[in-house]
């Protein structure tokens, strides 16, 4: 019998074509198709997919949190963007009252980063932006600085109601995406029994 060589019919694609294609898929396939072939390491680094991974419906910035030189590629700067150890401030945000000691708590009620591997929108709204049953009270929640935040947290000690409310615009979100945060400690209980219920209501009326 005799043996044939098998050909790739992928590589003599244009770039074009190769940077299109993977411009329809997501961050994580990109990086994985880089290390396919040369021509696949070139489309993925190119501007033209990264530049698609960048949600256009991005809100604004807060001054000062892009310091510095601008990111030299679209890829770069998606990785600025998607870095969760550094989540960005949203400008334009309500004043929170009483003006807090920290000035950089004075403006902003939500920081933003980009999901790393699927390029979603990611949003944090400040504790103190929330409604927090008796938060103010401190037999029930204490408020303390932990170092993966930059803003103070709510720890919940005891309480015999316990609901949280937030609101957010269901247009800056992701599809398909889940958005609460949240860290259980050790020793911990009660959120067991009775089961906690979670609610969205919209404008009009619907849960």
């Amino acid at each position: 019998m005799g043996s044939a060589t098998g050909t790739c019919e992928i590589a003599p694609l244009p770039e074009d074509l190769l940077s299109a294609a993977l411009a329809l898929t997501t961050p994580r396939d990109a990086c994985r198709a880089a290390a396919v072939s040369r021509a696949f390491r070139d489309a993925a680094g190119s501007d033209a997919v990264w530049s698609c991974f960048v949600p256009r419906d991005l809100l604004p910035i807060a001054a000062g949190e892009l310091a510095g030189p601008a990111p030299p590629s679209k890829k770069e700067r998606f990785l600025r963007l998607s870095d969760r150890r550094c989540p960005l401030l949203l400008a334009g945000g309500l004043r929170i009252q009483p003006v807090p000691k920290n000035p950089l708590l004075a403006y902003g009620r939500k920081s933003m980063w980009l999901d790393r591997g699927s390029g979603a929108k990611c949003y944090m709204l400040l504790a103190r932006a929330l409604h927090i049953w008796w938060g103010d009270t401190p037999c029930y929640w204490r408020w303390i600085n932990l170092p993966d935040s930059r803003f103070e947290v709510a720890v919940l000690l005891s309480v015999c109601w316990f609901e949280i409310r937030g609101k957010i615009h269901s247009k800056m979100l992701s599809r398909d995406t889940a958005y609460i945060v949240f860290k259980i400690p050790v020793g911990s209980y009660g959120l067991d029994y009775p089961p906690q219920k979670a609610l969205i209501d919209t404008v009009a009326g619907k849960k």
